[in-house]
């Protein structure tokens, strides 16, 4: 096997020169780059992870310990681990135990062997665990003891809880006769579990049977319960693998129909078939132990990070009377719109409502939402939150805020999302409905390689890290423009969208207000500060040159080439950056990342949804709005490439492995802007302001006027037009 010795001789170079390139540092030159990567290559040498943890002299292993390793759960919590530690520098290793405790106790030995910094153990014993002989910290998962090892911490769910919430969902529903069909009982989960359904039906009334055994022997306890002398009208079962273990048994027995079944599940975006699915997310719970597991090196390690919520049953729509008349929408088209469209026959089939979807693009439903607020033959409208001062009076009905199903509703959306999507003056009019914000995506490759890092600090005399300013952003937009740098990896540095007056001040403002150049004044009137709007015009147009100068008229374009490979970074709002993976020629899944706008003041953006004010159909009206703002259908049409707003999004783990941005979101919508109500004059028309804006833009960029004789221009304007 080669060497860094034989490496070193190839390449004509020195050991550390050798050793500073496998290991990723940035102090040597492209041209001894490129000599040992060559060499390297050439002699077939890979560098060992675990050899370059040993040399750092830390170990950052985890164990992972598991009954089974085909238990979905058990293999939702190991990936929740690996999926936050794995860009960590972690090794997290995988074994299993067949719920046997000597091979636990075996396991365990050959785990701190390693010197692991934590071991995570779902449990055979049910009693008493011993502690770790090394360092390392121990972590039960799902099982607790009566005698917690010293130094150990627990991460499970209310297992108690959700044995309730399934007996009285049982007994809600009519079933008067249930089984339990479970885990060994010794285990605190499944006991637990028992525990709360025995407490409910014995308070009810009600009949409960328990059906317990170790997992190995499931399908043996399928057969005893439908061969049971009791005919049981529910089962409620603490797995989900039980439903089609007794669908299999059924078969058997020649039954062509079971009681109804309840279950505990995981967090899956697909629909759960053959029960009532209750919801654990053991995937966030792996998430959650590896979060922790990531404090422990640097002493930080929050044991607040361990402690879970159930997420039990989803929102169930009802069969609504809704007569002969369709429930009629109004939509932009767009990702969001495209993803609804696709699951609006289950809602119908849900609820007997149809629907009638109306979708139209964004100049044009400006058009009909003004000509609506005359007269609308629509139900629900959605409409643009810049738009709300101007137009959500005149369109939509007060939304009933003391009423529990908006209550509930409101209180799932995140709390950085601000009144600007809800309010005009004093009155609650509408949803956020695909809100958005600006993110600055960036190809993570490109800024981690340590050829392009070395190469830009060659050329520009710096480090190369994501930007926190536009100078920052348009100079490494430069180093990646091939016309300026030719041994760029890509085309253009980033892309600019500009091609309508709209689109171009909500790509311009971000800087505009980056430099200061807008103010509002004591009396709520929007000024143009033209020395700051001027140099922010000015570093918009020069930009234009690290693009591939197309007028590009909305953010798909930007995004498709971003997706293509051609670009090395892009900002835009998140309700568009599905497209960069959805495309099947994506040259840049897996190697995305995403960081805040430069200057700290992305613009907010996105829709509004609300009840149309000539709507005689509020109950449908009412059930649409239960049914799209429920964390099922938000969390489908978000994986579908659109988004609905929930704050349970940030712990699907499914969602964020696909679009890891959704979490950077939480923080740009604090930080986002785009209305400010509070501050302006009333009647302040978003929509002019912006088209003014926009068209000053466009003129400075193509040449038309100077910077400074178009925002002249855009200010004089609106001193006239917008007061």
């Amino acid at each position: 096997m080669a060497t860094i010795k034989d490496i070193a001789a190839l390449a004509g170079v020195s050991h550390g020169t050798v050793s500073n390139v496998l290991n990723g540092r940035g102090n040597v030159s492209v041209e001894k780059i490129t000599l040992v990567e060559n060499a390297a290559r050439q002699l077939g040498y890979t560098i060992n992870a675990q050899a370059r943890q040993l040399r750092k002299g830390t170990s950052k292993r985890v164990g992972v310990i598991v009954p089974r390793i085909g238990i979905k759960r058990y293999q939702d919590l190991y990936l929740g681990i690996e999926q936050e530690l794995k860009g960590r520098g972690y090794e997290v290793d995988l074994h299993y135990t067949n719920d046997l405790t000597h091979c636990e106790e075996k396991i365990l030995e050959d785990v701190e062997a390693t010197n692991p910094i934590a071991v995570v153990l779902v449990s055979a014993f049910g009693g008493e665990v011993r502690g770790l002989r090394g360092d390392g910290r121990l972590i039960l998962a799902e099982r607790s003891v009566e005698k917690m090892p010293e130094d150990a911490v627990y991460c499970g769910f209310d297992y108690g809880l959700a044995g309730r919430e399934m007996a009285k969902r049982c007994l809600g529903d009519g079933h008067r006769n249930a089984a339990v069909f479970t885990g060994n009982t010794k285990y605190s989960n499944y006991g637990r579990f028992v525990k709360g359904i025995q407490e409910v039906f014995a308070a009810e009334g009600g009949n409960v049977r328990v059906f317990s055994s170790d997992e190995s022997l499931q399908f043996h306890t399928a057969f005893e319960l439908l061969t049971d002398r009791e005919e049981f009208d529910a089962v409620i079962a603490s797995d989900p693998e039980a439903p089609a273990c007794l669908a299999a048994a059924a078969s058997y027995r020649g039954r062509t129909s079971l009681p109804e079944v309840y279950a505990v599940t995981g967090k899956e975006l697909r629909p759960f078939s053959g029960a009532v699915p209750y919801e654990l997310n053991y995937r966030l719970c792996g998430r959650r132990i590896g979060k922790y597991i990531g404090g422990l090196e640097p002493g930080t390690a929050d044991e607040s990070l361990l402690r879970l919520e159930n997420d039990g049953f989803h929102h169930c729509p009802v069969k609504v009377c809704a007569g002969a008349e369709d429930l009629k929408l109004l939509m932009l088209s767009g990702p969001t719109c495209k993803a609804l469209e696709q699951l609006l026959p289950q809602f119908t089939e849900k609820t007997g409502i149809p629907v009638r979807l109306m979708e139209a693009g964004y100049d044009e439903l400006y058009r009909t939402v003004k000509m609506c607020a005359q007269s609308s033959p629509y139900d629900l409208i959605r409409l643009d939150m810049a738009w709300m001062s101007e137009l959500g009076e005149a369109l939509f009905s007060p939304l009933p805020e003391g009423e529990s199903w908006l209550r509930e509703i409101m209180g799932n959306f995140s709390a950085s999302l601000g009144e600007d999507y809800y309010r005009v003056g004093d009155k609650c009019l509408t949803l956020p409905f695909d809100p958005s914000v600006q993110i600055l995506y960036y190809r993570k490759d490109l800024f981690e390689d340590a050829r392009i890092r070395r190469e830009y600090y060659e050329v520009c005399k710096k480090q190369l890290k994501v930007p926190e300013t536009f100078a920052e952003y348009d100079e490494i937009a430069r180093f990646f423009t091939r016309r300026f740098h030719k041994n760029s990896p890509v085309d253009y540095g980033t892309s600019l969208v500009f091609g309508s007056s709209i689109v171009a001040a909500s790509d311009y403002l971000p800087r505009l207000r980056a430099e200061g150049g807008m103010e509002v004044g004591a009396d709520g009137r929007v000024k143009l500060r033209e020395a700051q709007a001027v140099r922010a015009l000015r570093s918009y147009r020069d930009a234009f040159l690290n693009t591939d100068r197309e007028t590009n008229s909305w953010w798909r374009r930007a995004m498709e080439a971003f997706s293509d490979g051609l670009v090395a970074m892009n900002i835009v709002f998140a309700n568009y950056a599905s497209i960069m993976l959805h495309s099947k020629k994506s040259e840049v899944i897996g190697k995305i990342g995403f960081a805040p706008v430069p200057g700290g003041r992305p613009l907010l953006g996105g829709g509004v949804l609300g009840i149309s004010r000539d709507s005689r159909k509020m109950e449908a009206c009412r059930e649409f709005l239960k049914w799209v703002y429920d964390e099922k259908t938000a969390a489908t049409i978000t994986c579908l490439g659109g988004y609905i707003n929930h704050r349970k999004l940030t712990e699907n783990m499914e969602l964020l492995e696909l679009y890891p941005w959704l979490e950077g979101m939480e923080e740009a919508f604090a930080a986002g802007w785009r209305r400010e109500t509070e501050r302006l004059s009333p009647g302040f028309n978003e929509f002019a302001f912006e088209d003014i804006l926009g068209n000053a833009v466009r003129a400075a960029v193509s040449g038309i006027m100077t910077p400074e004789e178009a925002v002249k221009a855009a200010a004089e304007r609106c001193g006239r037009e917008l007061y």
